[in-house]
């Protein structure tokens, strides 16, 4: 006959959770397998909770006792396996410890029971987890599913709280929820997004998909472009309703009224002391406020640098803030005026000159602020013609100075002499002056060109040079991207040698050498270029790409077996499936060139994988040695090859000795190897390009190290300074002037530079670094000097 039992829980069991089970009753069967059948069970422990309408215990050796009343009491390495959680109890004796703890009633007073996790929104954890949730080593229970309250409830729940107790939950429960619950929840919802490449935050790029997914994806961007539409314009609607509900018009009366308490106070008090930027705000609100006729204003220096650095943030923005009524600003006609008091030409200027020379005022420190770089780039801009009124030139054809031009007329006619018109811009070449120890970056000339070859560019460089030069400015190098035309560039100025990285300023009564730097940026896209494709081979072993891809899929992706763990966290999808755009990203190849892959290719792979981690780390160390911007990031990323330079020995010019070795030693390695032709060993080192930009760079850094610190009260060193990063800034502004037209025309990029350098002698902020997702650093408005007057452009009123 079947016997009824109670429930048997290990001796060393919780006494809080003990006293929360519940009674239950059922029949047993003894037999080699073992069928327990219960109507409602609900058993947690310090080590296992159970819960189910049928329980079915299983394990391959059980051993059962009865005592003499035989009462059957299960011992060690018991399996409890049911349809939804299978729960799995270590070896511990169990002892005859007997429970006896009455469940609450449901129709008692509930309010003072502990409600556990019962947000819907956790509900998905219950069946990823089986309902029983494990700590992280995977050796012990933190909670369980509560079936009888539908709740998650911690394993150390006191279940019944006291009356004094504010709150629906127990502190360990509420402890469970913020520490544990809500961060599994997160990584689970990242998880299942990952996986979906049809979900809105996919990263999975839009050819790697089909029809049928590419369509899924459409729709659910629809749909959330239509929900953030709605949410948009009940927001809207909120703000209206209650704009109108607690908005108070001020009447004539109470305008008079609040301009005798602004008289009445003194705007010391009111503001702070009478240099601050919100002495002089108030002081201006309060004379505006005074007239009758806004055209009468006269605006403090300070508010007009105020206004042009809010209107270039958000000109909606501006608009809306000074169309409120709010306070008052100056008018976009008058930020205009500001804006573009200089006249916009292609070319050199004198009016360029002496902004420049304006802007070196300022620079801190002064006797520091004359030694510059030279940056120079290209950027695509659309054809057109535009008249200009004010000089009556038409602005868009190709002017790369006069002697150039006449040059390009003669070869252009004799090739073909039906064209006589000079063909429209389709680029414009740019140089920027950068501070080689201040913040000071300057647009200093434009040219618009329909192309550039290297002969065009030597006079224009020369030129730049010499204007700078008259100036009493001290060029020291000059930073270019690897292409054909500026490498052609570099080599017009010694025709005898392969190989130029310097050259002297004739210009110059000081004979200063002018160093040539390939851009590092676009040198470490270039070297993850040939990296990915595939076929890079040193001392006997290949640097296989693979190796990246294998560890991405085993750690983040469909391999992975450690959900929510990785070696390389920073890794994603885009780093390693590139496209045409995201090999432009420098983001993506400066986090695959780091010493985390390099070690986790090193620990999953082991020695066969040596020389692609020894070439990873090779090149991280390259890079940090070029993109030292800050005083503190080595130390608090503990980077040393990221310190600032301190000296004229430092030991990453060691490094960098060693990396032209290593360069060496691999192309004789390649080219000793038979059997392959020489197409296949060109595919086997770097890109002749690259190679000879990493030389070029390299040979003039182990000389311009030394020769900065030479001159008279240099500490310490940046070399962020001689990247291209404030050029390719600027170029991103220019195309984000256009709003949807990503292209200016060259009528519209003259107006945007000039636009651009009133704005950036009087910005507030500096963003640092070189990749997506970089620090905006800001500034007090106090280190500006408020009282120095702008340049404004003067009116020309018709009689």
């Amino acid at each position: 006959m079947p016997r009824k039992f109670r429930c048997y829980v290990p001796k060393g069991a919780s006494r809080k959770a003990t006293e929360s089970a519940a009674k239950f009753e059922c029949t047993a069967k003894l037999s080699n397998d073992v069928a327990v059948q219960a109507d409602e069970l609900i058993t947690p422990t310090s080590e296992a909770v159970v819960q189910t309408d049928k329980l079915i215990i299983q394990t391959n050796e059980i051993a059962v006792q009865t005592d003499d009343n035989q009462q059957p009491l299960i011992t060690t390495d018991v399996a409890v396996q049911t349809d939804k959680m299978v729960v799995a109890e270590g070896s511990s004796q169990a002892d005859e410890l007997h429970v006896d703890v009455a469940a609450p009633d449901d129709d008692g007073d509930c309010e003072n029971i502990c409600t556990g996790n019962n947000d819907e929104k956790f509900f998905p954890l219950i069946q990823k987890h089986r309902g029983i949730f494990k700590n992280s080593k995977g050796t012990g229970i933190m909670a369980y599913y509560d079936q009888r309250y539908n709740t998650i409830r911690h394993v150390n729940c006191s279940f019944q709280l006291p009356l004094s107790t504010s709150g629906s939950r127990c502190s360990v429960c509420r402890t469970f929820r913020d520490n544990i619950l809500r961060s599994a929840l997160t990584r689970m919802l990242k998880e299942s997004t990952a996986e979906d490449p049809c979900s809105t935050s996919s990263h999975v790029n839009f050819r790697y998909l089909n029809t049928p997914e590419k369509l899924e994806r459409m729709r659910n961007l629809s749909k959330l472009v239509r929900v953030q539409h709605k949410q948009l314009s009940d927001l809207r609607k909120k703000l209206e309703i209650h704009v109108e509900a607690n908005s108070i018009r001020v009447d004539e009366s109470t305008h008079h009224d609040l301009l005798q308490i602004m008289e009445s106070n003194d705007a010391q008090q009111m503001a702070g002391s009478d240099e601050s930027f919100s002495t002089i705000f108030w002081q201006q609100q309060l004379k505006a406020a005074k007239l009758k006729n806004s055209k009468q204003m006269r605006w403090h220096p300070a508010m007009i640098r105020w206004c042009l650095y809010l209107n270039h943030r958000s000109s909606g923005c501006y608009s809306t803030l000074r169309n409120s009524g709010v306070i008052k600003l100056p008018s976009q006609r008058t930020l205009s005026d500001y804006r573009h008091s200089s006249p916009s030409v292609t070319g050199f200027s004198v009016a360029t000159d002496l902004q420049l020379l304006d802007l070196l005022k300022d620079q801190r420190p002064a006797h520091l602020a004359k030694y510059i770089t030279v940056v120079l780039d290209e950027m695509y801009i659309k054809e057109g013609l535009v008249f200009e009124k004010s000089s009556g030139a038409v602005i868009g054809y190709s002017d790369l100075g006069d002697i150039t031009n006449m040059l390009n007329d003669v070869e252009r006619q004799f090739k073909n002499p039906d064209k006589h018109q000079r063909p429209l811009a389709k680029v414009m070449l740019v140089f920027m002056v950068r501070g080689l120890f201040t913040s000071m970056k300057f647009v200093y000339a434009q040219f618009p060109a329909a192309s550039t070859k290297g002969a065009d560019l030597f006079p224009i460089f020369r030129q730049v040079i010499f204007r700078l030069t008259r100036l009493g400015l001290r060029v020291v190098a000059t930073t270019c991207d690897g292409a054909s035309d500026n490498r052609r560039l570099f080599l017009l100025h010694d025709r005898l040698n392969k190989m130029v990285y310097k050259t002297n300023n004739i210009y110059s009564k000081h004979d200063d050498p002018v160093f040539f730097i390939s851009d590092p940026p676009h040198l470490i896209k270039t070297i993850r270029n040939c990296f990915e494709r595939g076929k890079l081979w040193c001392n006997g072993s290949q640097i296989d790409w693979k190796l990246v891809v294998e560890l991405y899929q085993h750690n983040a992706g469909a391999k992975t077996t450690t959900p929510g763990l990785s070696l390389v966290p920073k890794i994603k999808y885009e780093h390693i499936y590139l496209t045409s755009f995201s090999k432009m990203r420098v983001d993506l190849a400066a986090q695959v060139w780091s010493s985390t892959v390099s070690q986790a290719i090193k620990l999953t792979r082991g020695k066969e994988a040596f020389e692609t981690a020894y070439f990873i780390e090779k090149m991280d160390k390259f890079f940090d040695c070029f993109n030292v911007s800050s005083f503190v990031a080595g130390r608090n990323k503990r980077k040393p090859f990221q310190q600032p330079y301190r000296g004229p020995n430092d030991f990453r010019l060691s490094f960098l000795r060693e990396l032209i070795a290593y360069l060496d030693h691999w192309e004789l390695t390649v080219k000793s190897r038979t059997g392959y032709t020489d197409e296949d060993k060109k595919q086997m080192v770097l890109s002749r390009i690259t190679d000879h930009g990493m030389r070029m760079t390299i040979s003039s850094f182990m000389e311009l190290v030394p020769h900065i610190f030479g001159i008279e009260g240099v500490t310490c060193f940046l070399s962020e300074k001689l990247s291209q990063d404030p050029l390719e800034k600027f170029f991103g502004c220019q195309r984000q002037y256009g709003r949807t037209n990503e292209n200016p025309t060259v009528s519209e990029f003259l107006k945007n530079t000039q636009s651009l350098r009133v704005i950036n002698s009087i910005r507030v902020d500096k963003i640092t670094g070189n990749c997506r997702g970089c620090k905006r650093k800001s500034y007090d408005l106090e280190s500006v000097d408020l009282h120095k007057p702008l340049k404004k452009r003067q009116r020309h009123h018709s009689n």
